[in-house]
């Protein structure tokens, strides 16, 4: 086999290569997202524990953190992980409402690593409102690359 027919089996060949390599990443990201949305779930809406809420870290050091609700902010020891949270991440806590009810009387509360049930990163509520069918669902890399919208 010369010349064009070479030529143009291995163009449809790279061409199918290109296509899986950018399903394949596609649907990794889409499976990250989804167990995102199962976490995020999971610590907002079928959590058992009546105490725990999800709040969002309004300041980060190593090892230590201020998680603020808009009235009070209560210091917690961060878990050790691979990528620390930072300011603005998202953080399921366990013993939340007591710890609010006694820093609005005045007392000093701090959260221990223990009581931090999951981490969510900033971008965790967008997802979640992406994937169940609200807020704007971003277009396609085809769509990016051509500049149609919506697609």
């Amino acid at each position: 086999m010369e010349g064009f027919p070479a030529i143009l089996w291995s163009a449809t060949g790279l061409i199918i290569a290109a296509l899986s390599v950018l399903w394949w990443l596609k649907d990794r990201r889409e499976r990250r997202e989804a167990q995102l949305v199962r976490r995020w779930n999971n610590a907002t809406i079928w959590n058992p524990d009546t105490t725990a809420r999800v709040v969002r870290l309004s300041r980060a050091e190593p090892g230590r953190g201020w998680l603020d609700d808009g009235e009070v902010a209560i210091e917690v020891n961060l878990p050790d992980q691979k990528t620390p949270p930072g300011a603005g991440w998202y953080l399921s806590v366990t013993g939340w409402v007591p710890a609010r009810r006694a820093a609005l009387k005045g007392r000093i509360v701090r959260l221990g690593a223990e009581s931090v049930q999951d981490v969510f990163p900033p971008d965790a509520p967008a997802v979640t409102h992406r994937m169940m069918g609200r807020g704007e669902r971003r277009p396609g890399v085809i769509a990016r690359l051509l500049g149609f919208r919506g697609l």
